[in-house]
């Protein structure tokens, strides 16, 4: 099963940041309204994942209804199926446990269900503007690592720079045949580079 989800279209998913609203309410179908609030973990078009102490979670299957905060202050509310109750482990070692509340948390996966055109327009409006933010976000934090980088070696690439040229310098000096040099007849190696003509330097 785990291998047929590579070959199946999924929605573009977003994890949600530290700087995002990541607190959802659900209520089960079968609570007569009482709500619960979570935090979850990641979006998309089709459903979504949060996190809940395992004695709240609901089960499998179960029919929740979750109201899910956009930009703005907007949010929407829909049904959505239970596809997944997992123990939950945080595979980032910079995620600290204790940002969540419950003392033995459970991943919970779920998928909407008949999602309404509007909804799902105003989801991934939302997904849209919230990739470009992170998008943003890290080609400006790459540009910063980089100037960050040249100041701290600066120094080190203008010698690097510095003993380039003078090598490539060097090479072109040394090539530099004499002005006795037939390029049409040739002459010997010595005649053409007298600097490197070490027999006939030791011969004096």
């Amino acid at each position: 099963m785990s291998e047929a989800r590579k070959f199946v279209a999924r929605e573009p998913r977003y994890t949600l940041q530290s700087t995002d609203n990541r607190y959802i309410r659900f209520a089960r179908e079968d609570e007569h309204g009482r709500t619960h609030t979570t935090i979850f973990i990641d979006i998309s078009a089709t459903g979504l994942a949060f996190v809940i102490d395992r004695d709240q979670a609901p089960h499998l299957s179960d029919l929740i209804k979750v109201e899910v905060p956009l930009k703005d202050g907007q949010s929407v509310a829909w049904w959505a199926r239970v596809v997944r109750v997992e123990e939950y482990t945080i595979k980032k070692w910079y995620v600290k446990r204790e940002n969540f509340v419950a003392e033995n948390p459970v991943l919970v996966a779920v998928q909407f269900q008949n999602l309404p055109a509007g909804h799902t327009v105003a989801i991934r409006q939302a997904l849209d503007h919230k990739f470009k933010e992170v998008f943003k976000t890290h080609r400006r934090q790459k540009f910063f690592r980089y100037l960050s980088f040249l100041q701290e070696y600066a120094w080190r690439l203008v010698m690097c720079a510095i003993l380039t040229a003078a090598t490539v310098f060097l090479m072109w000096y040394i090539a530099q045949p004499t002005p006795s040099y037939n390029p049409k007849n040739g002459s010997p190696w010595g005649q053409r580079f007298p600097s490197l003509d070490f027999y006939s330097h030791q011969g004096k």
